[in-house]
């Protein structure tokens, strides 16, 4: 189930003129797709904010987007070195795994979620327990952080459980145009739209989340980033996408053909 690397999730350019504040860039969209014969695609979304002080990365991502994230920042004459700040929204795989490539940021954790997820046994699904003791065991570097708190100048952290007991989403307020990154509390236009949840440890505390989200959305004019699609708008009751889902995904059908495209959109 894997495309090649190259080109596992190709993002359509969304840019946030940030003369106000930040400027808010897709570095990879995510994709809605699971297989029950291969486990979690684990295509999540990754964006990047630049205030021209700060450099912010919301999530970390999966194993297989290092180097989309070396192209994606490269694209923007930046490296992994100039990563100032990653905000973590939850202690999911395919959305922490590449923490350890950003040397000088700080990584930004829920406190209850990090302790949440410490107390889990070892092989609980999609808690990856090398990273969770590697974020306890750092003495700097490390942040945590609550529901509530404005986490960085104009970003701010909202609770929204369910997806996991203590998910968090941002708010960023400090930007032309404002943003929720809902991680996997809104996971795509199918969940923001219908408020039915795929993958949830509490099926009515979700429901709570979208409903909250929603009245943020109406009551701001933001739009959402969602944890496994491309940017979304929610209006008069319907959900819409920013721009069309696409992925790019070659297969190796048999001995002769060689790799066919099999993409998605």
């Amino acid at each position: 189930m894997r495309a090649q690397s190259s080109e596992v999730t190709p993002t359509t350019e969304t840019v946030t003129t940030g003369s106000s504040g930040y400027v808010a860039r897709p570095l990879i969209d995510g994709f809605p797709g699971k297989s029950s014969s291969h486990g979690a695609f684990g295509w999540s979304s990754l964006w990047l904010l630049d205030d021209g002080t700060r450099r912010v990365l919301i999530d970390a991502g999966q194993p297989a987007y290092v180097p989309l994230i070396h192209a994606g920042l490269e694209r923007y004459g930046l490296t992994t070195d100039d990563v100032t700040d990653v905000l973590l929204t939850h202690m999911h795989w395919d959305h922490v795994s590449n923490f350890p490539m950003f040397a000088n940021a700080t990584i930004w954790v829920g406190e209850r979620e990090l302790r949440w997820a410490a107390d889990q046994p070892s092989g609980t699904p999609f808690i990856p327990d090398l990273h969770v003791q590697e974020l306890l065991r750092r003495a700097s570097g490390v942040a945590r952080m609550s529901g509530g708190q404005e986490v960085l100048p104009g970003i701010h952290a909202i609770d929204s459980p369910g997806h996991t007991p203590h998910h968090l989403a941002f708010y960023l307020e400090r930007a032309d145009e404002q943003r929720v990154f809902a991680g996997d509390a809104v996971k795509n236009i199918y969940e923001l739209a219908s408020s039915r949840v795929d993958s949830t440890l509490d099926a009515d505390a979700s429901v709570a989340t979208i409903g909250a989200l929603r009245s943020l959305l109406t009551d701001t004019g933001a739009t959402l980033v969602p944890g496994h699609d491309v940017e979304l708008r929610w209006a008069d009751g319907e959900a819409r996408r920013h721009h069309p889902q696409r992925a790019a995904i070659g297969y190796f059908a048999d001995a002769t053909r060689g790799e066919e495209d099999r993409s998605i959109g």
